[in-house]
């Protein structure tokens, strides 16, 4: 487990460029991300490569793993019915108010019918509402799952 989070550190570090990305989105969500997507996501604020930015042509933007983990809550609240619009209303919440949910992922459920959504934390259980108004069935994203899944797979490109 040290070990783990040594790699968590040392690719938070060195950083996931754009492609990396793209190929880990591919191969853990199925899903095709292009690089139009990550530019929106970084000009809108909602996912921006916290490493380094955009510095000119040549030079990679890079992301952290945490940074890939938020797309990966993105893109799977967005297959769920979770509009991006909702989504940037959770980031600015968890960035303002909970952001422990992105430091310690693994502690943490997030339980949403498409249209409320809560933390659960695991540790504590305490259940934190975000957003309110359900109207379908619920579905529970496992944040801590998603992050471990993350780390092995940028350990497996990486090496």
């Amino acid at each position: 487990m040290v070990e783990n989070n040594t790699d968590r550190q040392k690719y938070s570090i060195g950083g996931l460029t754009s492609r990396d990305i793209i190929k880990l989105m591919d191969a853990l969500e199925g899903v095709r991300l292009n690089f139009d997507q990550l530019y929106y996501y970084e000009h809108t604020k909602l996912i921006v490569p916290s490493i380094r930015k955009a510095q000119g042509k040549g030079v990679p933007r890079l992301y952290s793993v945490e940074d890939f983990i938020m797309l990966r809550w993105l893109v799977q609240m967005n297959k769920n019915g979770v509009h991006v619009s909702q989504f940037r209303g959770i980031m600015d919440m968890l960035r303002s108010k909970l952001p422990e949910v992105i430091k310690n992922p693994e502690n943490w459920l997030l339980i949403t019918d498409g249209a409320s959504i809560k933390f659960f934390d695991k540790v504590s259980s305490r259940t934190y509402d975000i957003i309110e108004n359900a109207a379908q069935c619920l579905f529970v994203f496992p944040v801590g799952k998603v992050a471990r899944q993350t780390e092995n797979a940028v350990s497996d490109l990486k090496s």
